[in-house]
């Protein structure tokens, strides 16, 4: 009897999974297998030759590519710092007892994000212009500049996620009983310190699962700086992507192209992991530094 409740249990785990899957195989393994295998060729009058590793040599040696990857990691820390603070500060914000009108207001902060990238990025594209925006020309300051474009950039990928990770804040805020908040105001605590002390430490698994979705995000960036370049010149190597981009369908050179997608794919893997345990780390030493001045405070008591 137990033998078939196990049984039972099994197969309908396996097919909640199955769907996950399925897509996970057909749309990320497969490609990336396939990404992978075209790299190990070069396309020479149309016939495909086994080259090995020779690609990924070459791209270890190009240094533009190199460069694009700096640039948009320098993107994903400043991107991804703005748009998590701005995001906390609204949730937390929102959270608080002298909030009102909570549900219209968290419907304006979420609306941009239902604002497909590619509108996004052309209706900033229109704000940005000079000709179109007099605020622009009174001031003389131009947004599309080589020195002021990756703040653009970034200012038009906070607009968009900000509500998106507010959102999730929340929806995580609603989640904590709210006995723990009135025990809190009890011992003294206002909004702030309720915020510093109780809420941002519960709200630290959303927190790096934000940061991390927000780094991989980060590391795919093309739309914005793709439709901007029809007002600005942008270099092709501005991010990793547009490099790709220009390697497979400008230069036609697949396999090369094949090769910078999967060393971008194995970049990303990589940073993230790094910030998944660094985060892991701090995380276990906080939990373990409460846990001893609790210990220290019921001995001093006893």
């Amino acid at each position: 009897m137990q033998a078939a409740r196990t049984q039972s249990k099994t197969v309908s785990a396996a097919a909640f999974l199955a769907p996950f899957i399925l897509l996970f195989v057909a749309f990320l393994l497969a490609p990336l297998l396939y990404a992978f295998y075209t790299s190990l060729f070069i396309d020479r009058f149309g016939e495909p030759i086994f080259v090995g590793l020779r690609n990924y040599i070459n791209a270890f040696q190009d240094g533009a590519f190199w460069s694009s990857v700096v640039n948009v990691i320098r993107y994903a820390i400043l991107q991804g710092v703005i748009m998590i603070a701005l995001s906390l500060i609204l949730a937390l914000v929102l959270d608080t007892k002298y909030a009102r009108w909570k549900p219209l207001f968290r419907l304006v902060y979420f609306l941009p994000y239902a604002v497909p990238g590619v509108f996004a990025s052309i209706m900033w594209g229109f704000l940005y212009s000079k000709p179109l925006d007099p605020l622009l020309q009174a001031v003389r300051f131009d947004p599309l500049s080589s020195a002021a474009l990756l703040y653009s950039i970034i200012n038009i990928a906070t607009w968009e996620w900000a509500g998106y990770n507010m959102t999730l804040y929340a929806a995580s805020l609603t989640g904590v009983s709210s006995d723990l908040y009135e025990a809190a105001i009890v011992d003294g605590c206002n909004e702030f310190q309720l915020a510093w002390h109780i809420k941002l430490p519960l709200l630290r698994p959303t927190i790096l699962m934000t940061v991390i979705l927000s780094f991989i995000g980060s590391m795919q960036l093309f739309n914005e700086p793709f439709l901007l370049s029809a007002l600005t010149p942008i270099s092709q190597t501005f991010t990793p992507n547009m490099d790709i981009y220009a390697m497979a369908f400008n230069l036609t050179n697949l396999p090369y192209a094949a090769t910078l997608a999967v060393l971008l794919g194995a970049i990303t893997i990589v940073i993230s992991a790094c910030v998944m345990i660094v985060a892991r780390v701090v995380g276990r030493r906080s939990r373990e530094r409460s846990t001893h001045l609790m210990s220290s405070e019921e001995v001093l008591s006893a």
